[in-house]
């Protein structure tokens, strides 16, 4: 996996002096697991296919605990398709008040990483 540039609380990339301020490793994994959930389809002009197709159908309706099970299965197959993760590991999904949860721990070949997702972020 290639080295990835931080980013701040709110996503927002940071600049950096040098290689060494670059994120690496599992954690780099794991950012750019985030950032190709994050990314919707029909969202990057040079490759339209490419991103999440779920997250705009869950911005627009109420979620339920019984909508749990099939997110969770989503978000984790999508997650299996990022180079770099092998496994997922302590998966939770929450629907609470119509928002809705996601987290779990990736493992990489360079060790794990959590991930969390909130529809919120969005």
């Amino acid at each position: 996996m290639p080295l990835i540039r931080p980013s701040d609380a709110s996503g927002d990339i940071l600049p950096v002096s040098s290689r060494r301020c670059l994120v690496s490793g599992a954690e780099a994994v794991a950012k750019h697991a985030l950032y190709r959930l994050k990314l919707l389809r029909g969202e990057w002009w040079e490759n339209p296919d490419r991103g999440c197709q779920i997250l705009r159908m869950l911005q627009t309706g109420r979620l339920t605990a019984a909508d749990e099970p099939a997110l969770s299965a989503y978000f984790s197959a999508y997650l299996l398709e990022t180079e770099g993760v092998f496994a997922l590991e302590e998966v939770s999904a929450r629907a609470e008040g119509g928002a809705f949860r996601f987290s779990c721990r990736l493992v990489t070949a360079e060790g794990s990483a959590g991930l969390s997702l909130s529809l919120n972020d969005f």
